[in-house]
C-alpha cells in the first residue's frame, strides 16, 4: 500500500468526507486542423447551426431539470450557458475562420471559443478566470453536438457512497450526480466563485477545489478524506488518521446541527453588542440561501457577474427584473448593491477597454463610471426603480477622492430626476455609500463620513495597495497579508470615522469570512461583517459566544504589534484557545491543516 498523501487546495463547501474514491475522466477527441473546399463552406456553416441548434434544447432541458431539483439558481447556471450560445458575435467568428481559411466547422468553434475563454483567464480577478470554464463546457457541449456523441462519463458512478474526485466537473457532471452517492467532491481546479464551488455548496457535499492533482494521484476505490472546512485532503490515510477524522467528522455534524437552534437569533455579543452579519452574492438565488442561514441582508451584490451572463452591458431592464429579484427574495432586508466595477482587470470582450500595464491602478471601477456615464446611468436607474420594492442601497467602488464621490451623488440625482419626468416608479431617496479599498479612502474617512450615508471595507483591495503587493503574482502572493498592523489601522481609522458620524461600517473582503478573523474585527471597531451566505452560521455561533470587551482588548493588543505574523500567530492562539469546545477552522480557508 502507498503511503499517505495530503493534498491542499480550496475549501469551497464544509463538512468533512470520507469513502472510496471514484475518478471521473473524459476521453477528449483531439481537435486537429481539417481543411475543407471552398463548395463547403455553407455545409460547415449548417452543421454549427445544427449544433447551436441541438446544445440550446439540452440546455433548456437541464435548465428546467435544475430548477426543479436544485431551484432557480442553479438554473441560472444553465441559463449563462444559454446565453453564451447567444454570442452572435463569437459565431460570427467562427463562420468567418471557416470561409476566410477553409476549415472544418469542429476547428474553427475550438479555435474561437478557446481564445475567447483564454480572455478570461488573463484577467486578475478570480471569478473572471473561472468563467474561462463555463466557456470551455459550452465548447465541449457543442463539439459532442458535432460529433453526435452524448456524455455518459458518469454512467460508471458505483452504486455504494464515494468520493467523487475530478479534473474539473461542469454544472452538467453536478446535476446529474446521484447525490444520495457522493459523499464528497475533491477536484483539480476550479475556485471559490467556480460553478462546482457553488453547487457543490447547495448540493450540501463537502467539496475543495484547486487540488492541482489529486487525480494523477489517486487510484479509484482508495479511501479519500475530503476536509471542506480546511481545504485539505488527505489520500491512502492510515488507520490514526481515519479515526482522527471520523471523530472530527462526528464532532463536526453535531456542530452544524446545533447551528439551526441560532439561524433566527440576532447576532449580538455576550455583553449586549449588535453585529450585523450580511452576504456577498453575485447571483439572485444567493439572496435565499443567505436568509435560510439567518443573514441580515446583502452587503455587497458584484454586479459584474450581470456582465459576464450577458457578455456586455445589461440594459436597464435587465438589471431592474434582477435587483428587483434580490430585494423581494430579501423580503424587507436591506440589498447593498455595487455599482460595476469594471476596467483594468475586469475588461471583458466588446467593452472597449483598452489592455493595460498596471490594470489594479488602472481606469477601472468609479473611475470607468465617471468617464463613460452611458455605462452606469442605466444601473443607476435600474438600482433606484428596485428600491421602490423594499430596502436597497447603492455603493460604489474604488472612490478615492472626495470630488469622485461627489460626482458619483450627482449621477444618482440625475437618474432620480430622469425617473421622476418620466413617471417611472422608483425610491429616489435611498442610501448611498463608498468601497474604502485605497488608503486615501481610509486616512480621509473622517471627511468622507459626513457626506456618505455608510462605509464598506473592502480589504482585498485594501492589503494590496496598502502593502504594495499585487496578490495574483505569485512571487509575492505571501506578502499580501490582511493581518498586517498598516492595514488593521486603516480598518481602525475608518471604522473610527464612522462611529463619530454615526455612519455604518460594515467590511466584504476575505477577512470578513474567516472565523480567526471575527473578534479581531468586531474588536476593531466593525459592527457588521458580509461574507459568504454559507459562513453567516458559523459566525453568529462567534459572536454569540464572545463579548466586545474581550474582541475590544484582543483588538487592541494586536495594533499594538509590529508584524503581521506577529498578529497571526497571536489572534490565532487566542481564538483556538478561546473556542477549542467549537469545531471550527481557525485557520485561513485552503490554508494547510487538519
Amino acid at each position: 500500500m502507498n503511503a499517505p498523501l495530503s493534498l491542499t487546495g480550496q475549501a469551497v463547501a464544509p463538512g468533512i468526507g470520507l469513502g472510496p474514491a471514484f475518478l471521473l475522466t473524459r476521453e477528449r477527441r483531439p481537435v486537429e486542423r481539417v481543411e475543407i473546399g471552398g463548395d463547403q463552406v455553407d455545409r460547415e456553416h449548417a452543421r454549427l447551426a445544427e449544433a447551436i441548434a441541438l446544445a440550446r434544447a439540452d440546455l433548456e432541458r437541464q435548465r428546467d431539470r435544475a430548477s426543479r431539483r436544485l431551484g432557480e439558481m442553479v438554473a441560472r447556471i444553465f441559463e449563462t450557458h444559454l446565453m453564451f450560445l447567444d454570442d452572435e458575435p463569437a459565431f460570427d467568428k467562427v463562420r468567418e475562420l471557416v470561409r476566410d481559411q477553409l476549415v472544418d466547422v469542429r476547428f474553427a468553434l475550438y479555435t474561437v471559443l478557446e481564445e475567447y475563454a483564454g480572455r478570461f483567464e488573463q484577467q486578475e480577478d478570480s471569478y473572471f478566470q473561472e468563467r474561462a470554464q463555463d466557456v470551455r463546457d459550452v465548447c465541449r457541449r457543442l463539439l459532442a453536438q458535432l460529433d453526435g456523441e452524448r456524455d455518459t462519463v458518469l454512467a460508471g458512478v458505483p452504486d455504494s457512497p464515494c468520493v467523487l474526485l475530478a479534473s474539473e466537473l461542469t454544472p452538467s457532471d453536478i446535476l446529474h450526480l446521484p447525490q444520495e452517492k457522493i459523499i464528497a467532491v475533491a477536484a483539480d481546479t476550479g475556485g471559490a466563485t467556480s460553478h462546482t464551488a457553488i453547487l457543490t455548496r447547495i448540493l450540501g457535499v463537502p467539496s475543495v477545489v484547486g487540488l492541482r492533482r489529486v487525480t494523477s494521484a489517486a487510484k479509484p476505490g482508495e479511501i479519500v478524506v475530503v476536509n471542506g472546512n480546511s481545504g485539505k485532503v488527505v489520500l491512502r490515510p492510515d488507520e490514526h488518521e481515519l479515526a482522527t477524522y471520523r471523530s472530527k467528522q462526528t464532532e463536526y455534524l453535531e456542530f452544524v446541527e446545533s447551528l439551526k437552534d441560532i439561524r433566527d437569533v440576532p447576532a449580538e455579543t455576550l455583553d449586549g453588542r449588535r453585529i450585523r452579519l450580511h452576504g456577498n452574492i453575485e447571483m439572485p438565488g444567493e439572496a435565499r440561501t443567505l436568509l435560510a442561514n439567518g443573514g441580515d441582508g446583502v452587503g455587497l451584490f458584484r454586479t459584474e457577474y450581470l456582465v459576464l451572463t450577458h457578455s456586455r452591458l445589461p440594459n436597464e431592464e435587465e438589471q431592474y427584473r434582477t435587483y428587483r429579484e434580490v430585494v423581494e427574495a430579501l423580503a424587507g432586508l436591506p440589498a447593498t448593491i455595487r455599482t460595476f466595477d469594471l476596467g483594468g482587470d475586469k475588461a471583458f470582450p466588446g467593452a472597449g477597454i483598452p489592455p493595460e500595464d498596471n490594470p489594479f491602478m488602472g481606469w477601472r471601477a468609479i473611475r470607468v463610471a465617471l468617464d463613460r456615464p452611458q455605462m452606469i446611468m442605466p444601473q443607476l436607474r435600474a438600482i433606484l426603480r428596485a428600491g421602490a420594492h423594499g430596502p436597497v442601497q447603492v455603493m460604489f467602488p474604488m472612490i478615492s477622492d472626495l470630488g469622485e464621490w461627489r460626482a458619483a451623488k450627482q449621477m444618482i440625482a440625475r437618474a432620480a430626476e430622469e425617473l421622476e419626468r418620466e413617471g417611472v416608479p422608483h425610491e429616489a431617496d435611498i442610501p448611498a455609500g463608498m468601497m474604502v479599498e485605497v488608503p486615501s479612502a481610509a486616512l480621509l474617512a473622517d471627511r468622507f463620513a459626513i457626506e456618505v450615508d455608510f462605509f464598506s471595507i473592502g480589504t482585498n483591495d485594501l492589503v494590496q495597495f496598502t502593502l504594495a503587493v499585487d496578490r495574483a503574482n505569485e512571487q509575492v502572493a505571501e506578502l499580501h497579508q490582511p493581518f498586517h498592523p498598516a492595514v488593521l489601522r486603516l480598518i481602525r481609522m475608518t471604522a473610527e470615522a464612522g462611529a463619530t458620524h454615526g455612519v455604518p461600517v460594515s467590511i466584504c473582503g476575505e477577512i470578513a469570512g474567516q472565523p480567526l478573523a471575527t473578534l479581531l474585527l468586531i474588536g476593531l471597531g466593525l459592527g457588521e461583517l458580509s461574507t459568504s451566505p454559507s459562513l453567516v452560521p458559523e459566525l453568529k455561533k462567534l459572536v454569540l459566544s464572545s463579548s466586545f470587551t474581550e474582541a475590544a482588548e484582543l483588538a487592541g493588543e494586536a495594533l499594538a504589534m509590529e508584524t503581521a505574523g506577529e498578529v497571526r500567530e497571536f489572534v490565532s492562539d487566542a481564538m483556538k484557545q478561546r473556542f477549542s469546545n467549537l469545531p471550527i477552522w481557525f485557520g485561513e480557508r485552503g490554508e494547510t491543516g487538519t
